[in-house]
């Protein structure tokens, strides 16, 4: 007894091995493509992100005002600091970082991402009375029972940021 395919003329015994090949090559290809696309897609929202921190900074006379005080070492962390407009423009500063750190956290971005914005984040963490602030806001935090303070994500990226 002869099966239904071995019936079928040679031509269409073949076309039944080969196309579903065919459509399998051609799904794996697309696959592929498909891969190759979402990694670069990721690779350029991680980019958009570091470089809306650079606009952010580029843009904001706030935070300019605070980096420049810390990079000319002109910002002291005193008793005149709190509740003063220095205070909200070097948070203002921190937190535009720390928001990246949280996003370096949270594996959206990896820390080559973040390397065009390294030096100004180094000369910000390093610096002896920026450090003095932040030892004081960790204390205040522990001490409230708000847990970790974002600011304590920024160190860390700090950190990594240095090696």
């Amino acid at each position: 007894m002869q099966s239904s395919i071995q019936a079928l003329p040679h031509w269409a015994q073949l076309a039944l091995l080969i196309v579903p090949a065919a459509s399998a090559i051609f799904a794996a290809v697309g696959l592929l493509l498909t891969f190759y696309q979402s990694r670069r897609t990721n690779a350029q929202a991680r980019a958009a992100l570091v470089a809306a921190c650079l606009r952010g900074f580029t843009e904001d006379e706030e935070i300019q005002r605070a980096f420049y005080a810390i990079e000319y070492s002109e910002f002291r962390y005193d008793d005149n600091f709190h509740r003063s407009g220095q205070e909200r423009e070097v948070d203002k500063r921190l937190r535009h970082f720390a928001n990246i750190a949280l996003a370096w956290q949270a594996n959206l971005l990896n820390t080559s991402d973040v390397r065009p914005i390294q030096y100004y984040v180094l000369r910000v963490m390093r610096d002896p009375e920026i450090q003095k602030y932040l030892k004081f806001i960790a204390e205040w935090s522990k001490q409230a029972n708000l847990g970790e303070h974002p600011y304590a994500v920024l160190s860390a990226l700090s950190e990594r940021l240095a090696t």
